[in-house]
């Protein structure tokens, strides 16, 4: 091996002059290399001759034992007895030891796997609460869009209420206004069959049969014509509001062959009449009028007393105002 390695090393020196750099470099590496598989082997060597230097030594004393055992046969014999006994004995206990290991092996096993099926069902009930959680994860995102729709919708509901509170205050105004303007129309009447309400957002002007016609009769009287002249004037112009006459009598029945007879008829044609003096006003749209009978079926007071029917027979005018924008606003 030396001689090889010499001899590649003469060659490289012959050939140095004649190489190029590449294969120059590639002998080198090649030649580094062979000195440490060289080296190696050497120590090989001097490792396995350390071994069998030891291994003559071992077989030495093993021919040297062999000898006193053959010289000393009988005690050997025992001693083997004894071994023999010992070794039957620890092969015993070894069974025995592998028996129970055995068991307890079989026992790990089968606790093995009724951990393994407990870790299946931990598993699969974890997947099924993942899957429900991401159930429950999409249920309060539609929730959550929900409630924001829900926001948005309150919030125009809000601006709806906002705007209703705003007409109906404005319709409130307006009512406040009417009832003050016609009480100053009809100043000096109050307290003498005449009365003013504001109620459930419209003018209740109640004026008694007394103020407007003779008993039984459905003409406007002279007074009358003159009241209610006011009360037109008062609400001339008024454009926004609708205006019901209402025709009310007592509970007596009202017999006569002429034209009237009944008390339905008699409602009927003083509030027909009414609306007729009313509309003699030109800046009074009849449009906004309407005429009706109630007969003796809405009474104010007992219609046992004079005093009562005297307060039961009554031409009652409803002002309310034009509701068709608030109408539509909640049609909306």
């Amino acid at each position: 091996m030396q001689k090889s390695i010499l001899y590649l090393v003469s060659s490289l020196v012959i050939f140095s002059s004649c190489v190029t750099p590449k294969i120059h470099n590639a002998l080198i590496a090649e030649n580094e290399g062979a000195q440490s598989a060289l080296r190696t082997q050497e120590i090989r060597n001097l490792k396995l001759q350390s071994e069998v230097e030891e291994l003559s030594a071992k077989i030495n004393y093993l021919k040297a034992r062999i000898i006193n055992l053959r010289n000393d046969s009988t005690q050997n014999g025992g001693a083997l007895i004894i071994l023999q006994e010992k070794y039957d004995a620890l092969s015993d206990s070894y069974d025995l030891l592998a028996s129970k290991n055995s068991r307890e092996m079989a026992e790990k096993a089968k606790e093995t796997k009724q951990l393994l099926e407990q870790l299946e069902e931990v598993q699969s009930d974890l997947f099924a609460k993942e899957d429900e959680l991401s159930k429950l994860s999409l249920s309060l995102e539609a929730k959550e869009e929900e409630l924001k729709l829900a926001q948005e919708n309150l919030e125009s509901r809000s601006t709806r209420v906002v705007e209703l509170e705003s007409i109906i205050n404005k319709k409130d105004s307006i009512v406040t206004a009417l009832k003050k303007s016609i009480a100053k129309a009809l100043i000096g009447l109050e307290g003498e069959g005449l009365t003013i309400e504001k109620r459930n957002g419209k003018v209740y002007v109640s004026l008694e049969e007394a103020l407007l016609f003779a008993s039984g009769k459905y003409e406007v009287n002279s007074g009358g014509v003159v009241a209610l002249n006011k009360l037109a004037n008062a609400l001339a112009y008024q454009n926004d509001l609708k205006i019901l006459v209402e025709g009310h009598t007592d509970s007596i029945p009202f017999n006569s062959r002429g034209l009237v007879k009944d008390n339905w008829d008699l409602s009927v044609m003083r509030a027909t009449n009414v609306v007729k003096v009313l509309t003699q006003n030109p800046d009074l749209d009849p449009i906004q009028l309407t005429a009706a009978g109630r007969s003796e079926f809405m009474p104010i007071a007992s219609n046992t007393s004079a005093e009562g029917r005297s307060v039961n027979r009554r031409i009652e005018i409803i002002l309310s105002p034009n509701l068709d924008d608030l109408f539509k606003l909640l049609e909306e």
